[in-house]
């Protein structure tokens, strides 16, 4: 059988579950930081130009959506699991909540490039916090570490 013939027969989308299941005997399941910064930050960059950022967005905020949580208190908890960030909610009213993210694993202890740069953790914060709440859910960086040296990556969710 061809290998176009095997993925005709087998084709599917890769899910949340399946992409966490990870089998690496020897090496483990963390890739490093190293690894998803070469592809973020440079390589799709390069490939996508200045619409990077907002591919990051969406498919943050697609994945935030697809991990189907109902607290808050989960979406933390899977953050601190997957080492995305020390994340705090300093502020959180009806229509806004703001997020910091201590040690974000995009930008922590990169040189300032002058912008902001955490496109994903923003998507993903919406996306998540856009299906626990069941309402839209926009969220704006303005602040962030490696981006524009600031002590975290802030982020105010706009939610309507």
């Amino acid at each position: 059988m061809t290998i176009e013939e095997r993925v005709a027969n087998q084709y599917k989308n890769i899910d949340v579950g399946n992409a966490l299941s990870i089998v690496r005997p020897t090496l483990g399941n963390n890739a490093g930081v190293a690894l998803y910064r070469l592809l973020r930050l440079v390589a799709l960059e390069d490939i996508i130009g200045r619409g990077a950022a907002g591919a990051a967005y969406l498919a943050g905020k697609k994945l935030g959506m697809s991990l189907g949580l109902t607290q808050l208190e989960d979406f933390l908890q899977l953050c601190k699991d997957l080492n995305i960030g020390i994340i705090e909610v300093p502020l959180a009213t009806e229509n806004k909540i703001h997020v910091d993210v201590y040690e974000c694993v995009t930008c922590s202890g990169l040189e300032t490039v002058g912008r902001p740069i955490c496109h994903f953790e923003g998507g993903l914060i919406a996306g998540a916090v856009q299906t626990i709440t069941g309402r839209n859910v926009r969220a704006h960086e303005v602040t962030c570490i490696g981006g524009l040296g600031d002590e975290t990556c802030g982020f105010d969710l706009e939610i309507s």
